[in-house]
């Protein structure tokens, strides 16, 4: 190839985003629509897994436990490959955006259960029992006393939690959803053999971007509510500050995520 058409071949690169703009575009909005979806379904497992953990029957208990970490154990592509290609073979046909979605959701529902468990282990004794002795039923002393504070201890982890699940979509274009990921290499193998030289710098560059800026508003968004959740500890900490008593350091779990 000749120095001039290299230039024109170069030069011609960023013309492929502005070209097939609408086409990256809808690859964004299933990826975003496969982000909502994983984390509304990641939240409502790792619910259920951690009332499974809490229970005082020992069967139900172990058995919550094993089963989240077998899921938290297994690789991740590994569960997805295995709900695409082997489920069916059992009688169960997924379509690729319900095999991806199905197994993120597990993967994420098992490590956000050990969040959840964490950061209700962290409210004392003491906060359940002021709420058994003003009447309150275990649902609404968990809702109106005991999550409040749990939320200061879960947040953190789960919006990284929730930054994880939003990465981990692009494994959909491994079973081919035509989420961001898969339509940035659709277009990288149809321009390198249509167009001769291969943009793949230029888009998977852009799609790093984009992936950076939305998990970068899920860590502001969860910054905001942390900020929420922590405004009913302020006036302790002023007042102690004030007395010249040390604050008592708030209960802080450290969760592993395993991909």
């Amino acid at each position: 190839m000749s120095i001039g058409s290299t230039v024109h071949t170069l030069g011609t690169k960023p013309m492929v985003l502005i070209q097939y703009s609408q086409f990256l575009a809808t690859g964004l909005v299933w990826t975003l629509l496969l982000a909502a979806v994983v984390t509304i379904l990641a939240t409502i497992v790792a619910i259920i897994f951690t009332f499974g953990m809490v229970r005082r029957n020992f069967i139900i208990r172990k058995t919550s436990f094993v089963v989240v970490e077998v899921l938290r154990d297994i690789p991740l592509i590994v569960t997805v490959l295995f709900t695409y290609f082997v489920l069916p073979a059992l009688g169960v046909s997924l379509n690729p955006f319900w095999s991806a979605t199905i197994s993120i959701s597990l993967w994420g529902g098992a490590n956000g259960a050990n969040i959840i468990r964490a950061g209700l282990a962290s409210v004392t004794k003491d906060q359940r029992e002021a709420a058994a002795s003003l009447g309150l039923r275990s649902w609404k002393a968990m809702i109106l006393v005991i999550l409040p504070q749990a939320m200061r201890v879960i947040l953190p982890p789960y919006v990284g939690l929730i930054t994880s699940l939003v990465q981990a979509t692009s494994l959909g274009a491994v079973v081919g959803v035509h989420e961001l990921l898969r339509s940035g290499q659709i277009l990288i193998e149809q321009t390198t053999i249509s167009q001769g030289g291969s943009p793949a710098f230029l888009i998977y560059s852009s799609i790093l971007v984009v992936y950076f800026v939305i998990c970068w508003v899920i860590s502001v968004s969860g910054a905001m509510l942390e900020r929420y959740f922590n405004r009913a500890y302020a006036i302790p900490r002023q007042s102690a500050a004030a007395e010249g008593k040390a604050p008592e350091a708030p209960a802080l779990a450290t969760i592993e995520i395993r991909t």
